[in-house]
């Protein structure tokens, strides 16, 4: 699997199971990321695996696109064993995501799919935790999240949020995420993207 996925062919049949999943979201009106969103998720994914993170989560994974998308790209730079948790609290679309292993030929990532509310499944992570995560969950809770986020990512640690333009989260999640101990930006996609990196603890400085 690891020469396979720099191979065009290789990606093309992924590709397509990637379309699959994206049609089953839409059949069911769950809103997903769009593809130029996936391509994010699956560099930062690839490149947090690269430097050695093991733990990711992707945080309202509905039946699995964005889940997806992180998990070839841990896949893709996975040294030994890594886990992704897809978190969704609608027990029918967590069925649907437990088909996704099978379906994209993970050989190093362990897809982990948790049916839980987001604030719980975060409470009862360890600290220090999370290599990343992904959120894409009501906008009122996105700051709660981002609190919970400051504690439970590894120092260093990336925390990607969607929909920056529209809907667009409260205001107070933009003045905290602006903030110490983040480092923010925005992913201009459609519905923009905001990638924010957990600054070294005071600790670790």
């Amino acid at each position: 699997m690891e020469a396979g996925l720099a191979r065009p062919d290789t990606w093309r049949k992924l590709l397509r199971v990637l379309e699959d999943i994206k049609a089953e979201s839409d059949l069911l009106g769950i809103p997903t990321v769009d593809f130029g969103d996936g391509l994010v998720l699956e560099s930062m994914a690839f490149s947090y695996a690269v430097s050695g993170g093991t733990v990711f989560a992707d945080i309202g994974a509905g039946v699995g696109y964005s889940t997806a998308w992180i998990a070839l790209g841990v896949e893709a730079g996975c040294a030994g064993k890594c886990r992704v948790y897809a978190v969704e609290k609608l027990p029918g679309r967590a069925e649907r995501l437990r088909k996704l292993k099978g379906k994209l030929g993970l050989t190093r990532v362990e897809v982990d799919v948790v049916e839980a509310d987001a604030l719980e499944f975060l409470e009862s992570l360890e600290d220090s935790s999370l290599s990343l995560a992904f959120v894409d969950v009501e906008k009122h809770l996105y700051l709660p999240i981002l609190r919970l986020l400051e504690r439970k990512l590894a120092s260093g640690g990336a925390a990607l949020f969607h929909n920056a333009f529209y809907p667009k989260p409260p205001g107070e999640f933009y003045e905290a995420v602006a903030n110490s101990p983040w480092k923010a930006t925005i992913a201009p996609s459609p519905v923009g993207m905001i990638v924010a990196i957990l600054r070294p603890r005071d600790s670790e400085l």
